[in-house]
């Protein structure tokens, strides 16, 4: 029962992440994203959602954390293209980013082993911040929504449930590094918050 709930917790949360997100980038232009960053998230969860559906024989519901990521972050992705800044320019790191994603995929169809692939992935996606972290360390102001990310952090917390109660090592290992990862990340935005910002 406690497993239904958080499961459906968690799609509405990141449901609602994804609608808030979308609404401030739509109608506040202090807010921007990074779109190499959600490009990089995309290649990241869906390569994660992956390589865990074939570790743990198709386990959606342990892993409903990472099944509705990708949901969100292709929403995400699409509003930027419509709304935000589709400025777009491949430095050095995100080349190396898109060369660790391919070796992970060699790595997978090479050895077939899909769980350490999937722990891999943990290190690629936790990497696809730099890109809106290095933007924020150039411009020294906060671009990004606190409303918005508060969901994707609750969503992680609530996302271990699942895992746990199953036992699922790769779930709860998706879930985890979400909330270091978030939380980090809106500690960076809180120091370079500059009021007033409509969010």
């Amino acid at each position: 029962m406690l497993k239904e709930f958080c499961i459906w917790l968690d799609v509405f949360i990141l449901l609602g992440f994804t609608a808030r997100y979308v609404y401030v980038i739509k109608t506040n232009k202090n807010i921007q994203p990074t779109l190499s960053t959600w490009i990089i998230f995309l290649l990241g969860t869906s390569l994660s959602l992956t390589t865990y559906l074939l570790a743990e024989h198709h386990d959606f519901r342990s892993g409903i954390l990472n099944t509705v990521d990708v949901i969100s972050v292709i929403i995400t992705l699409c509003s930027i293209l419509v709304w935000g800044n589709r400025t777009i320019r491949l430095h050095a790191f995100e080349k190396w980013y898109l060369a660790g994603a391919a070796s992970i995929v060699i790595y997978g169809l090479y050895t077939g082993n899909a769980y350490h692939s999937n722990l891999f992935t943990q290190l690629l996606i936790t990497f696809g911040y730099a890109p809106s972290v290095q933007k924020m360390l150039k411009e020294k102001r906060n671009m990004e929504s606190f409303s918005a990310w508060s969901f994707s952090l609750l969503a992680g917390f609530i996302g271990l449930v699942p895992a746990l109660i199953d036992g699922n090592t790769l779930a709860f290992i998706y879930a985890f590094r979400t909330i270091v990862c978030v939380s980090s990340f809106m500690l960076l935005m809180w120091y370079f918050h500059k009021p007033p910002i409509n969010e």
